[in-house]
């Protein structure tokens, strides 16, 4: 083994993989990570309804029988996440060449290579956050593994606008109208009421063009002048109705034959309501790399894992990063989920 390789101990890498943070991720905001040792997980959600009222009984009378009402349990296993990578040629080469500068190069492209396999994982696990957050689901079917989630979100409280409704209509469409009925709607149903609006810059835009809103906001004078973000806030603050905020991050998917599909982690025709604090967990499992790892702690097999291997034939390095990562969503019944544009 060469004296570089040594450097990179589990210890080490382990160490440095878990001091990356998830550079730009508004996942952990509504999911923050929570270490478990289990592989599944089961909850009841967290409902929260509208408080019912006990009735007035004459004295000596038997109090009213409450109902119990139903629970939606929720449950699932929680999957691997996993990306390696080999150390490229050019690497390999300066590795045995040892030239001045070449052992520091390669140490460099080693932590680049521990930097990048985490993020891919971290962009995974964002993935699945932010798939639960739009659409209250998460279907999987990768590499074997098949993976099926309904976090429960009520159906009157999941809609696809159609025909004139849809906000790409500009004649007949009706977006305040519409955040307005939805708010009441999680309200009555829950007791509790949405603050946030989570859509995407496509929906925005629409937003931004919209008459009944610049209407409302210039008075009804066939003002053309431009409406900004700030006064839609400042609207929707005074109609006591959530706050706009955007997600308009993407990231990449390699496919089979190397190529490379760019997508959203929010879709671009999605509203979201969403209640204050947070609304679960992202779930950091065990990984079998860390628990058959004789170098890893039985208390920190839980959290993403990463390390540096080598082989001899044919001779190559290998830099790999796993978790075992799934978000919980016990506050579902407390969002709306539009489909606003086809």
């Amino acid at each position: 083994m060469h004296p570089l390789l040594k450097e990179f101990t589990t210890k080490l890498v382990l160490s440095y993989a878990r001091s990356l943070p998830e550079e730009g991720a508004m996942g952990p905001l509504f999911f923050p990570v929570l270490n478990t040792n289990e592989l599944s997980f089961e909850y009841y959600q967290d409902q929260v309804l509208t408080n019912v009222s006990a009735s007035v009984q004459a004295y000596n009378a038997e109090a009213q029988i409450g109902s119990r009402e139903g629970l939606v349990k929720v449950s699932g296993e929680i999957p691997p996440i996993k990306r390696k990578i080999d150390l490229d040629e050019r690497s390999m080469l300066a590795l045995r060449r040892e030239g001045a500068g070449d052992v520091e190069m390669v140490r460099s492209d080693l932590y680049n290579d521990i930097a990048n396999m985490v993020n891919a994982v971290y962009t995974k696990i964002e993935a699945l956050r932010i798939t639960a957050l739009a659409l209250g689901k998460i279907e999987l079917n990768e590499n074997g593994i098949i993976l099926s989630v309904n976090y429960g979100v009520p159906a009157d409280q999941q809609v696809t606008l159609a025909g004139g409704d849809r906000w790409s209509e500009s004649a007949t469409r009706d977006i305040m109208g519409n955040i307005q009925t939805w708010t009441n709607t999680v309200e009555d149903a829950t007791g509790v009421k949405p603050t946030k609006a989570l859509t995407s810059n496509v929906v925005q835009a629409l937003m931004l063009a919209d008459q009944g809103i610049r209407d409302m906001i210039w008075g009804n004078t066939d003002d053309n002048r431009p409406v900004t973000l700030t006064q839609i806030n400042n609207l929707l603050q005074s109609m006591d109705l959530p706050q706009l905020g955007f997600y308009n991050k993407r990231y990449r998917v390699q496919n089979e034959d190397g190529t490379y599909t760019t997508t959203r982690f929010f879709p671009d025709n999605m509203f979201v309501l969403l209640p204050e604090g947070k609304l679960g967990d992202t779930l950091m499992g065990p990984t079998a790399e860390a628990m058959l790892d004789e170098a890893v702690e039985s208390k920190n097999v839980a959290g993403i894992y990463a390390n540096v291997t080598h082989q001899n034939e044919p001779p190559m390095i290998w830099t790999k990063a796993a978790a075992t990562s799934l978000p919980t969503f016990p506050a579902a019944d407390r969002v709306f989920q539009a489909q606003v544009i086809d």
